[in-house]
């Protein structure tokens, strides 16, 4: 019987994986939303051939899942080049599908839109699990994470894991041990969303036979193990897993992996480097220090269905034709979607990619585990990228993120898109998934925080917290972007659970007193505002800022050092302040010059013949609030 099982499982595998050439092709769409009106007109005019019908136009609302969620509004259209839809309402968020049909079908696209979408308040629940070999060293950076995970609405669950283990064995019994915590802290509310955010080299397990790239079928990395909270992984080769796709066709929970061990192969310091500098990046952007951004870059073939989705995201007009190691590196970018070089060691010496979501592609990318892997080397590039995936096969369902969506959201909708049961139209939420045929995979992984959004409503600045004979008095500086209130929480401890005060109405003033206090009172106020984004418009809450009391202040002052013309200097880890603030980061690199991190810390390198002064943004931390100062290195004869 076991052999039985066996065979019937690759062979379920062979023919999921195997590379099977779709005649569906994608389809480019563009949308015109009336957001007086609630009315969308959506357009092909951009696709290679604008007259091909006859057309199916199917709708749904956002986040049904299964192909038969999708309800017709037209069928066997005449080949025109657009329809008018004039039956939104708003708060409602759509998911369109528009098939366009010869003598079979020819090229299918997706569109999401909604107008006034409500705000998401309390999200889920963030299991986070830490290496143990670096939890000490990275404590501060991970408290700081903790609250902002808190402070976005998720209830947080951390917990540390032993690191991955060099004897195969031994380590899938510990990935097993870990996969029980997850199923048993996501099994009690399975209604609730849930992510799984794994720190540093938490154990890898490979599992299967395949090879999506083209190449040698071999036991592929997979995250996914931990995200399948219901079905049996059996046992293969020593060590390893059988499944070659999701047994079950869906995971429960999403997962993203923050680990740099595959760029820091045996480097304790700079993988514990990178880490910081993730985090960092990680919360300049939830704050909004890094802009708001709204263009993209792209290119490529394989990954057209990802370049049609950031149409979506972003619109037509915002989207550059180029790569990650040439218009990727002129500014900074909301998505960037390219091949990327093949060499992986390539990514921590020759290019500094400014794209905070990114979509690589290319052979043996998707094995995250090996050396110098170029999904992990683009995370770890500075200032910027937060999250990668490698696209193509399966297409990676980018439009997800149009309006306010997350990452893990995006990568939820990439796995479980549909079965082996049935004819592959029937049962599939979205196709083409590019080139090929491809279901359920275990290779799709993301590289970094799977809670991440697009367009993040900027933090309140400068919350204090003052006794007054009224009361515990709060006062913050007004926001000035897309802001139409604040909403103000407190907690009897720092890691919640936060509820709301005022009678959770939002306030529209910047400050707030509460006339009875809880002892030890901690606090939390979040700016609400509305976004106006390509795909429409949606409510939306920033991340919260914290204070106490009795927290401590945060020097903001800014600071100044001073170097000859063609003198490198060294910067202090305080980023040449004092060290009052528990955390000091660089927002973004030099207009002039470089900046680079060695074991010694940060090194700045005038131009040749250079003088005059160099601005840096430097971002200060306490626990509880984060400040923007500046460090101006001048450079003089």
């Amino acid at each position: 019987m076991r052999i039985l099982f066996a065979c019937l499982l690759a062979l379920t595998a062979f023919s999921s994986v195997t590379a099977q050439t779709l005649k569906e092709k994608s389809l480019s769409l563009d949308a015109t939303l009336d957001h007086s009106t609630s009315s969308l007109y959506l357009t092909w005019q951009d696709a290679k051939r604008i007259r091909v019908g006859p057309i199916d136009i199917n709708r749904r609302i956002l986040g049904e899942m299964g192909a038969q969620t999708w309800r017709p509004i037209v069928t066997d259209l005449d080949p025109v080049i657009g329809y008018r839809d004039d039956t939104l309402k708003p708060g409602t968020a759509y998911e369109y599908q528009v098939i366009r049909k010869a003598k079979n079908i020819v090229d299918v696209g997706y569109w999401t839109t909604g107008v006034e979408l409500p705000a998401v308040e309390t999200r889920g629940t963030a299991l986070v699990v830490v290496d143990d070999t670096i939890a000490q060293p990275l404590a501060d950076h991970l408290d700081r994470f903790e609250f902002d995970l808190i402070g976005d609405g998720w209830t947080v669950i951390r917990t540390t894991w032993a690191r991955h283990d060099a004897d195969p064995e031994q380590n899938l019994k510990s990935a097993r041990a870990l996969r029980a915590w997850v199923t048993k802290n996501t099994v009690s509310s399975p209604q609730t969303p849930h992510n799984l955010i794994l720190i540093g080299h938490v154990p890898i397990v490979q599992s299967g036979r395949i090879a999506p790239d083209g190449h040698k079928p071999i036991p592929h990395a997979t995250d996914q193990f931990y995200a399948d909270t219901n079905s049996k992984w059996p046992e293969g080769l020593i060590g390893k897993l059988r499944p070659s796709i999701i047994p079950d066709f869906q995971i429960e929970l999403t997962v993203g992996r923050i680990d740099f061990e595959p760029v820091a192969k045996n480097l304790p310091d700079k993988e514990l480097r990178l880490l910081k500098a993730y985090f960092d990046k990680n919360h300049h952007w939830r704050h909004g220090f890094l802009g708001d951004l709204r263009d993209a870059y792209a290119q490529n073939d394989h990954l057209i269905v990802e370049q049609d989705a950031l149409r979506n995201v972003v619109g037509p007009d915002a989207i550059t034709e180029g790569g990650h190691h040439d218009v990727g590196e002129e500014k900074p970018w909301l998505w960037g979607v390219d091949f990327g070089d093949r060499q992986g060691k390539n990514y921590g010496n020759k290019y500094a990619n400014k794209a905070i979501f990114a979509i690589n592609f290319g052979s043996h990318k998707q094995k995250f585990d090996r050396r110098n892997n170029q999904l992990v080397g683009l995370l770890a590039m500075p200032w910027y990228t937060v999250a990668v995936g490698w696209g193509g096969r399966p297409a990676w369902r980018l439009n997800h993120m149009a309006l306010g969506g997350t990452i893990g959201e995006v990568l939820l909708r990439t796995v479980n898109n549909g079965t082996t049961h049935g004819a592959y139209r029937e049962v599939m939420d979205y196709f083409p998934t590019g080139r090929y045929l491809w279901r359920s995979p275990i290779w799709a992984n993301l590289m970094g925080d799977p809670t991440l959004r697009a367009f993040p409503l900027p933090s309140l600045r400068n919350l204090r917290a003052e006794q007054t004979a009224a009361g515990t008095r709060l006062s913050w500086s007004a926001s000035e972007q897309d802001v139409l209130g604040y909403r103000i929480y407190h907690a009897t401890s720092a890691t919640g659970p936060y509820e709301a005060l005022a009678d959770g109405r939002l306030l529209d003033t910047p400050e707030f007193t509460d006339a009875t206090p809880i002892a030890g009172a901690h606090y939390m106020v979040r700016a609400y505002g509305l976004r106006k984004v390509y795909a429409g418009s949606f409510f939306s809450y920033s991340q919260g800022a914290f204070t106490t009391l009795d927290a401590p202040l945060v020097d903001t002052s800014d600071t100044a050092i001073q170097t000859k013309r063609n003198t490198p200097v060294r910067i202090s880890p305080s980023l040449g302040g004092s060290k009052d603030a528990t955390l000091s980061a660089f927002i973004e690199g030099p207009q002039q010059g470089s900046l680079t991190q060695d074991d010694q810390g940060w090194l700045f390198v005038p131009p040749t013949d250079f003088t005059g002064d160099v601005p840096l943004r430097v971002s200060k931390s306490s626990p509880f609030e984060t400040h923007e100062t500046q460090l101006v290195i001048s450079v003089i004869p």
